[in-house]
């Protein structure tokens, strides 16, 4: 009679232990979250409307990345003329340093940004991890 009382017991403490082994699998698992725009370093200035004179500010959170990773930032202009949407008119790379939690990417143009809609990609390694569509009025 007792062996069939620990029985349940043992089932729920294994089942418990599976679970956490996941949860700590997942929680290593390297990725980017929190993306947003703003118009300062600081990022605190989030914004999705910019005007021509503006730098753009691309912000994200890491975790789980190995050093040297390579975060990519791809911009496009969608509907500028003589842009192609397709086609990133700027690419910047970032090797991460270790210990870095928050990333972002600044873009500048000392000529001013013609009015219209754009579009900012993440990449981890060559893979998309988020995307942030912004405009300039």
């Amino acid at each position: 009679m007792k062996n069939k009382r620990l029985y349940p017991i043992l089932c729920a403490v294994v089942a418990l232990f599976i679970a956490s082994l996941a949860c700590n699998a997942l929680a290593g698992t390297p990725g980017a979250s929190n993306f947003h725009m703003a118009s300062d370093e600081a990022g605190t200035n989030r914004t999705t409307v910019f005007s021509p004179t503006d730098d753009f500010f691309v912000f994200f959170d890491v975790s789980g990345a190995d050093e040297g990773t390579n975060f990519q930032s791809r911009w496009y202009a969608l509907d500028i003329e003589g842009e192609d949407p397709n086609v990133p008119f700027q690419t910047i790379d970032y090797p991460y340093e270790s210990g870095i939690s928050n990333i972002y990417f600044q873009l500048t143009n000392d000529e001013g940004w013609p009015a219209g809609n754009y579009r900012v990609e993440i990449y981890m390694n060559d893979v998309k991890v988020g995307e942030q569509a912004f405009s300039v009025q």
